[in-house]
């Protein structure tokens, strides 16, 4: 027999009425009908280069949190890290 999950992540769609649709069946999780579960919305998605570099919801809310950042700044942030490595400026700074 297969071990139930203990969570499951994937993005779902909010309706004209404000409901959440799941796009994504629980049943990996085992869960007998009534059972209760903990849900947390992020708003948003990752994009696809914070993905590619690790970064999940968690570190986040965390470092918003801690920084008390909205989410939308946290993540202009770490997407930007290495950025000037690539330009002019860091040219600059390294013939400086």
């Amino acid at each position: 027999m297969e071990k139930a999950k203990h969570s499951i992540r994937f993005e779902a769609e909010v309706d004209r009425e404000g409901k959440v649709k799941f796009s994504k069946s629980v049943d990996e999780l085992q869960l007998a009908s009534g059972s209760k579960v903990t849900v947390t919305i992020f708003g948003g998605v990752l994009s696809k280069k914070l993905a590619a570099i690790g970064v999940t919801e968690e570190e986040i809310e965390r470092i918003g949190n801690t920084q008390m950042e909205d989410r939308d700044h946290v993540m202009t942030f770490l997407a930007s890290q290495g950025v000037l490595k690539k330009g002019r400026i860091h040219k600059r700074l390294v013939r400086a």
